[in-house]
């Protein structure tokens, strides 16, 4: 998946940078930590099942909303930290997969054009 080493880095951001930014809120932390679990286990889930990717989205889009759900929407910087990490996960899970062979839609006719001249 193309996507995977971005949103796993993510992820782990997540999950540490409620620290390092100093989050006041509880439940900002608890939130930001949480869905950067889930968010690591889901992209390690999608690599093999590609239909899980929608629940990153759904990850992404509960960062956008979650300051506003969960009442901390007045603390800039869990704010404004989740509402852009939502945006770029809920991209990044959007973004088709790319894999060996997947994006051959017809079988390639080259060598069977040069054994039939040869």
């Amino acid at each position: 998946m193309r996507a995977r080493w971005p949103n796993l880095l993510l992820s782990v951001w997540l999950i540490i940078g409620p620290l390092i930014l100093g989050f006041d809120s509880p439940h900002a932390r608890a939130n930001t930590v949480t869905v950067g679990l889930c968010l690591f286990l889901f992209v390690l889930v999608a690599d093999s099942i590609p239909a899980f990717r929608f629940v990153n989205t759904a990850l992404g889009l509960w960062l956008l909303a979650s300051p506003f759900a969960l009442g901390y929407s007045d603390e800039i910087v869990p704010t404004a930290h989740n509402i852009a990490v939502g945006i770029v996960v809920a991209a990044l899970s959007l973004l088709p997969a790319k894999r060996a062979g997947q994006l051959k839609l017809r079988p390639s006719h080259e060598g069977v054009h040069e054994a039939s001249r040869g």
